[in-house]
């Protein structure tokens, strides 16, 4: 394409709103430990909360996504040893007593929690384990009551595949799709390289109802899958580069997708990716379908190691590289340096791009409503999900020379009402750390988390302060 890197700049007008570390007053009440998990009280103002487990669990990140009466479906994994919650709330949804939970039980530890609702408005779910994929659906009932669910391992791999990122979504039928990849390791016994399209088009529930093609020898990692109207599929990837880099693509498929010769791509952009970092980062990119099937994507790139924020277009030719345009809203460098795990783009009623993404440990969200890669006009506005800093610091320490603990929020998922307002789902980390001389017969501090939550907010604007 023209390649992003010789677009024109601009960034949004509010830097340093996006650079602010520890934000806020700490006005949230009293801290999310133990039995005031999920209330008003414990999370501060009205539209934040954290995501209800029945008994209290940890859990990691969350998926939201809304249905066209504007209900609010999620899916969050527990932390570890199995299972994953499945959680609906109205249009809205405003506290933490309007969501009703259910509990969806698996062998082994949910890497990935994936979530598309249908036309129907009916949620189904993928759950990637290390060792088997599970697919749940709710067919009919009341799909807030754990008896309207089904829950079947479909696919057992013993940990030589994953599916990473959005790699799971339903055709405009409601047929479930997803993409999964050899598992990323090397080394001595890692698997041999490869992606794979599988899809089901009736009895899911069963194993042999799914079919498994081998698309590319290559790692096609950290997806988002999307289908257009008439159900062919369009993703975005990361693929690795002889020299560690990952590069990010776009990819369609208007033929067989069962082959490596059915699928047309376009590259876009170096992506960025920290293993090192306090949160692991992974390649990101997101994808969004206009309601004329055209494209827009949001990635965290990368210049010579620095990380940005692009949001990039295209209206025809898409898988060439010539036809995108993009804008980098931050850009390598002091500007970029502020972010940190996750990102999501979505698209309101009139194509107008919503994003997510995490600065200094604070969820943002920003908007454009005209000429968003357009370098000569300030399109973009920036808006407040949540700051790190307005949540209570946690009391709980389970080290006794700890001096310091605060919350990191990360990995963020943007669905939109219909109020075109965003609802956001995010993972909340409390870590603690510091400490001096411990004291006699007790345990050194040992910075790192001491419990995650899913955590939902509902905005009441998109430029929220």
């Amino acid at each position: 394409m023209r390649r992003i890197e010789s677009a024109l700049l601009a960034v949004f007008c509010a830097v340093g709103f996006m650079a602010c570390s520890a934000c806020g007053a700490g006005t949230g009440g009293t801290g999310p430990g133990g039995t005031n998990q999920g209330t008003d009280k414990a999370v501060g103002r009205a539209g934040q909360f954290f995501l209800p487990t029945g008994t209290p669990r940890n859990t990691a990140n969350p998926r939201v996504e809304t249905d066209a009466q504007g209900n609010v479906h999620m899916v969050y994994p527990a932390y570890s040893q199995g299972d994953a919650y499945y959680a609906w709330c109205p249009a809205n949804c405003g506290s933490a007593d309007k969501v009703k939970v259910v509990q969806l039980k698996t062998e082994g530890t949910v890497d990935n929690a994936m979530l598309a609702v249908g036309a129907d408005g009916r949620p189904q779910l993928l759950l990637s384990t290390y060792k088997r994929v599970y697919y749940a659906s709710c067919q009919s009932g009341d799909c807030t009551q754990a008896s309207s669910w089904s829950v079947n391992p479909i696919l057992e791999h013993d940990g030589q595949r994953e599916v990473s990122g959005e790699a799971f979504a339903l055709t405009p039928d409601g047929k479930p799709r997803f993409v999964m990849h050899s598992y990323r390791s090397v080394g001595i016994g890692s698997p041999t390289p490869g992606t794979f399209y599988v899809q089901c088009d009736a009895d899911c529930a069963r194993p042999e109802s799914w079919t498994t093609n081998q698309i590319s020898g290559r790692v096609w990692q950290e997806i988002t899958l999307r289908f257009n109207a008439q159900g062919r599929p369009r993703l975005t990837k990361a693929e690795i580069e002889n020299y560690g880099d990952y590069m990010g693509y776009y990819a369609q498929c208007d033929g067989d997708c069962t082959v490596a010769d059915g699928w047309k791509v376009a590259e876009l952009h170096k992506v960025f990716f920290g293993f090192s970092e306090a949160v692991r980062m992974y390649p990101t990119l997101s994808l969004a379908l206009t309601s004329k099937d055209t494209p827009r994507v949001l990635l965290l790139g990368q210049v010579n190691g620095a990380r940005n924020l692009i949001y990039a277009e295209c209206d025809s030719e898409c898988t060439n590289d010539q036809k995108w345009s993009a804008q980098y809203l931050l850009n390598a460098g002091s500007e970029g340096e502020v972010l940190r795990a996750g990102l999501d783009l979505a698209l309101d009623g009139e194509d107008r791009p919503r994003i997510v993404y995490t600065a200094s440990w604070n969820i943002l969200v920003g908007s454009c409503d005209s000429e968003c890669t357009n370098p000569d006009k300030p399109s973009w506005q920036l808006g407040k999900v949540e700051y790190s800093g307005d949540m209570q610091t946690d009391k709980i320490i389970p080290y006794s020379n700890c001096t310091m603990a605060s919350w990191f929020l990360h990995s963020p998922s943007l669905a939109l009402g219909k109020d075109g307002l965003p609802r956001v789902a995010y993972r909340a980390q409390d870590i603690s750390g510091g400490g001096g001389k411990p004291e006699p017969g007790t345990t050194p501090c040992s910075a790192g988390a001491d419990m995650t939550f899913s955590r939902f907010a509902q905005l009441g604007s998109l430029t929220a302060k």
